[in-house]
């Protein structure tokens, strides 16, 4: 198994709200995430749109994935969100996470999430710090 492999399988065995949400991922490299996520009932809010949360929480898998997947563990330390339209139950949402900056202690990740007409729902950007003592070891040893 090979790093991005190892740590996409981390993520997703060890982050709740992967399952909570109903999100799948679609394909992961260094510095970038695909995935997607049905909206269901338990996504809506008072208005019966796809919550704000959810969405956020989408983009911020996504955003951890494309982060982490060079190998060293990374956190965020800044993260937002625009919201373009509301998305009803049902919709089918897609996001991509892609690196536009890696140095050697920051990255900076844009996404974008779009509904299944390929129509723009939200824009996210987020910044990542990566910890000198965590690195690919660490997935290494968790998923033996």
């Amino acid at each position: 198994m090979d790093t991005v492999e190892k740590v996409t399988e981390h993520i997703k065995t060890h982050d709740k709200l992967i399952p909570m949400f109903n999100m799948e991922i679609e394909e992961t490299a260094p510095g970038m995430a695909r995935m997607n996520m049905k909206v269901g009932p338990n996504h809506l809010n008072a208005a019966r749109v796809c919550h704000g949360a959810a969405l956020f929480a989408l983009a911020d898998v996504a955003f951890a994935l494309a982060a982490n997947c060079h190998g060293r563990m990374a956190l965020a330390i800044e993260a937002s969100i625009n919201y373009f339209r509301p998305v009803a139950e049902g919709s089918v949402l897609r996001v991509v996470c892609e690196e536009e900056f890696q140095g050697r202690r920051t990255g900076t990740y844009f996404a974008t999430i779009t509904d299944e007409n390929g129509k723009k729902i939200a824009i996210f950007k987020a910044t990542a710090f990566r910890v000198d003592d965590v690195s690919v070891s660490r997935y290494n040893r968790e998923n033996k």
